[in-house]
């Protein structure tokens, strides 16, 4: 953002107190590298009047900074348009420039027709937008995928005139380090992004003018194996994926001078390449590095190439070249050892105090040649060393050096050394150090590096309850921890795309993080996983050799939940239009495994369940009607009306199945009555109206009967405290999640120091073989805002044009606050208990609207202004009582019983 634009001044409009907030281009600020031919442009306001709403915008886009500010459009302009819509598409009538930095401004006409005069200026910029605008070649050198050591590479070039601009473009295989007269570029880790490299690969693009200087310079690129080039065997194949091959490259610098002109500095085989200290990389085990073999200065200007080799120009791995368009994974954080023992002059052990993934730093000096071996875990032994047998399992290596989680450095012997291991990442509380002669360490000579994608938080919640906030941090710990440019499971043995595992915990991620656009990748990597049958693996992306399609329909059903919750957080189109065809042959596919009757009994249920195991003929048959009911919304928002009468006749009639074959009207009772059994159909519309709420006191009273205590699994924990909650049982849900007995998130908090959602409610029992980093249980934290603050999206107003302010007034709460910055602006929902009375706090953002429902009547309703203006008391139910308000603070008193 680089300044605010007055166009208004001198208009014949009255300015307005309204105005324009953090403008974005596809949901990102200021992106660069772009390669979309109409991108979406969003904005957020601001106003410091009660009920403002916009009415009107006007966009304007232009070539450049002194004719935006000028008010010529020479790029587009959209004229005024009236809408409330807070976004639009950039539609120029001549495509958009490869190459090309566009600036953009919005005005917006308030609801009494004033016009905004706080309009900050925004930008983005093309990359390639035709594959013909790439002028490098891919390249790699002489060994095969087999080889250990990985690649690098190093060309010198000369910028002949002063520069105005340089852009660097790139794609490296697996992971890619890429250097400019011996300096890193950027800040990113573990990129490009993981894809189905034979089908589809992303680029990055690097503003790197600074780096770049007049005359001699050199570009260099450090390669690593990723998930390209997956070495060592473990029980997913991935070793035997069919793009594996050998790590290449594809690099571009595009200098622009002063005069205008341009130069292209491009990958090709007169570059020169060899290996250096990295002599193994992989993500399950970690890295090998040689620090005697480090060759300084080989990315400056000057380096002696004697002992290198010319490049080898090789084919693309994939048709499809894109822009990554997502947030990059980053270091975000250092964390210092709790403690550390030193069982020997060779061997130390080091406490984090936390769970979370990334990797260490390791501090030390010693002899040359001397060998320090990192091992990771989330547990140790009874001798107080890292205990790895939780993680271990699905290894299949044959090279004990290949075991899980264990980087190796070997010391130059030249004083202080330094390493962080590049190329990897593993989940871990405790670090074993371990040195093939004796070492001397300190508390201070390992830290913790904590990495996950670089995504804004967005929401906070806090309550007077400290075990509620400390759920609600080891929610947010194991999100980030498993969010690697995709929802993964775990961040250490396994690091998958579990459908399941990532739809779950979808909305709390949402709400928490500016995660939509890792979910809109992901989407893309579904398409990418379909099968020529229309089935779709249960990892995404999946290796093709290794069958996961057990699953089942529980898990598949991300390519419908996934994109929907896009849709309602941030209004997103796009990926419902993506993924429409390939949920169509998925539902073609389905018919495929039909029962007799139209039911599935098909994969995985309700996933580590503690007791009571729900069916999963009747959980598959369920998420069936679901995934319809999902797909019929779809074809209307995406313009495809007409062929959603089929799927809505499919789903008549497999609710009447459903409903014929597992309810017992006269029980009341769904399947085999578990809690997972009752919540279902009321969380997705199956359950007759009439018989709505005697189900859900049922729910409550198998629940009461059990002390309260939980008995589900994954699927149980998205669903049923929801429903609880939803029917007018949050006290029940409050006392299920707060229950310091096994099982619940609270028995973890006290009784197992957990500092991460651990993979089953009985950890203890199962310490051998389930991961303490495992985010599947992580849905409890969007409770806690949609429940605790009662901040809800409204169905039919996606990105929170409309916003339901419904909180539970919990007995053994004095006090919540939490805010959500959605799509349209900061909502805020806060409530504080003295005495018999409960005061809400309500902050709603502009061209937002919310509707206020409580327990009881309120006994005082006051704007920001101190009186009732802009409050509109709505029809009462009962235990509801409604009222209507727009932008602004809003304070509600009341008593509830």
């Amino acid at each position: 953002m680089l300044l605010t634009a007055l166009w208004c001044v001198g208009c014949q409009s009255t300015p307005s107190t309204m105005s324009v907030i953090e403008p974005r281009c596809e949901y990102l600020e200021n992106p660069l590298g772009l390669d979309v031919t109409t991108p979406r442009l969003m904005w957020k306001l601001a106003s410091l009047e009660d009920g403002a709403s916009q009415k009107a915008y006007r966009v304007r886009v232009a070539s450049s900074l002194a004719q935006l500010t000028a008010g010529n459009a020479d790029v587009w302009d959209s004229k005024k348009v009236k809408s409330d819509e807070p976004m639009t598409l950039c539609t120029p009538a001549l495509p958009l420039a490869s190459h090309t930095r566009y600036y953009w401004s919005v005005e917006v006409w308030d609801n009494h027709g004033n016009v905004s005069v706080q309009n900050p200026i925004a930008e983005f910029e093309t990359g390639k937008m035709a594959a013909s605008d790439w002028k490098a070649t891919w390249i790699t050198d002489s060994f095969n995928c087999d080889y250990k050591p990985t690649p690098r590479f190093r060309t010198e070039f000369t910028a002949q005139k002063p520069i105005v601009s340089a852009r660097a473009y790139i794609c490296g295989l697996g992971y890619y380090e890429l250097f400019l007269n011996g300096e890193r570029v950027g800040r990113h880790q573990l990129d490009p992004g993981y894809t189905d490299f034979g089908k589809r690969n992303l680029y990055v693009t690097y503003d790197v003018t600074q780096q770049v200087q007049m005359g001699q310079n050199c570009v260099g690129v450090q390669l690593g194996n990723g998930w390209y080039n997956e070495q060592t065997p473990a029980v997913w194949n991935f070793h035997q994926a069919p793009w594996r091959n050998r790590p290449r490259m594809l690099c571009e610098l595009r200098l622009t001078y002063e005069d205008g002109t341009t130069d292209v500095v491009a990958s090709d085989s007169s570059w020169m390449t060899a290996t250096g200290p990295i002599l193994f990389d992989n993500l399950y085990v970690g890295t090998i590095y040689d620090a005697r073999l480090e060759q300084p200065g080989w990315s400056s200007v000057g380096y002696d190439t004697k002992d290198w080799v010319k490049a080898q120009a090789t084919q693309a791995p994939a048709p499809i070249l894109e822009a990554q368009k997502m947030q990059p994974i980053i270091i975000s954080d250092t964390l210092a050892a709790v403690s550390f023992q030193k069982i020997n002059s060779r061997l130390y052990v080091y406490d984090m105090g936390k769970n979370f993934a990334g990797v260490s730093r390791l501090k030390v000096s010693g002899p040359r040649g001397t060998e320090v071996i990192l091992r990771y875990g989330e547990l140790l032994d009874a001798a107080g060393r890292v205990d790895q047998r939780n993680i271990n399992m699905h290894m299949r290596n044959t090279d004990p050096n290949e075991s899980i989680q264990r980087d190796t450095y070997i010391l130059k012997g030249e004083g202080v050394e330094y390493f962080v291991p590049p190329f990897t990442y593993h989940g871990f509380q405790y670090v074993q150090v371990e040195a093939s002669a004796p070492i001397e360490l300190t508390l201070e000579s390992v830290a913790g590096v904590v990495m996950h994608s670089d995504v804004e938080p967005t929401g906070n919640f806090e309550c007077s309850n400290d075990m509620i906030n400390k759920i609600f941090d080891i929610c947010k710990r194991s999100y980030l921890s498993n969010l690697f440019g995709l929802p993964t499971d775990c961040p250490h043995r396994e690091k998958n795309g579990w459908m399941a595992d990532g739809y779950m915990v979808q909305e709390a991620g949402m709400i928490n993080f500016d995660s939509r656009n890792i979910y809109a990748k992901w989407v893309t990597d579904m398409v990418d996983a379909q099968d020529s049958t229309g089935n779709v693996p249960g990892i995404v992306p999946t290796s093709w050799k290794w069958d996961s399609n057990w699953a089942g329909a529980l898990w598949d059903a991300a390519i419908f939940i996934t994109p929907h919750l896009l849709y309602q957080y941030t209004g997103d189109l796009n990926v419902l239009q993506t993924i429409y065809p390939v949920a169509k042959r998925y539902l073609t596919y389905l018919q495929t495994i039909e029962q007799e009757d139209g039911t599935i009994n098909n994969g995985l249920g309700d996933w580590l369940f503690y007791k009571a195991q729900t069916p999963v003929d009747f959980l598959s048959s369920c998420f069936y009607y679901w995934d319809l009911q999902l797909m019929i919304e779809m074809a209307h928002l995406t313009g495809n009306a007409s062929e959603a009468t089929p799927y809505m006749n499919k789903a008549s009639q497999l609710k009447e199945t459903i409903n014929r074959r597992f309810f017992d009207a006269k029980t009341m009772t769904y399947s085999n009555g578990t809690q997972l059994s009752y919540a279902l159909p009321l969380y997705i519309g199956i359950a007759p109206d009439s018989c709505k709420a005697q189900l859900a006191e049922n729910l409550h009273r198998v629940i009461r009967e059990n002390d309260y205590s939980l008995d589900f699994g994954f699927i149980g924990s998205l669903v049923v405290p929801d429903v609880l909650s939803d029917y007018g049982y949050a006290e029940a849900t409050y006392r299920m999640v707060t229950k310091n007995t096994l099982p619940s998130w609270g028995y973890w908090i006290d009784s197992c120091g957990a500092t991460s959602l651990f993979e089953t409610w009985d950890i203890m029992r199962n310490v051998g073989d389930a991961s303490r980093n495992h985010p599947s249980m992580g849905a409890i934290s969007a409770w806690m805002y949609k429940t605790l603050a009662g901040i809800r999206s409204v169905p039919d107003a996606p990105a929170f044009r409309q916003v339901e302010i419904r909180p539970a007034f919990v007995k053994e709460l004095s006090w919540v606050d939490a805010s959500y910055n959605s799509q349209r602006g900061t909502i805020r929902s806060g409530w504080k208990r003295e005495g018999d009375l409960v005061t809400l706090t309500v902050t709603i953002p502009a061209n937002v609207t919310a509707k206020v429902t409580l327990p009881c009547k309120a006994e005082q309703t006051l704007n920001s202004q101190g009186d009732n203006r802009n409050i509109e008391v709505l029809e009462s139910a009962a235990n509801a009582f409604s009222y209507r308000i727009g932008c602004g603070t809003y304070r509600f008193v009341c008593a509830p019983q």
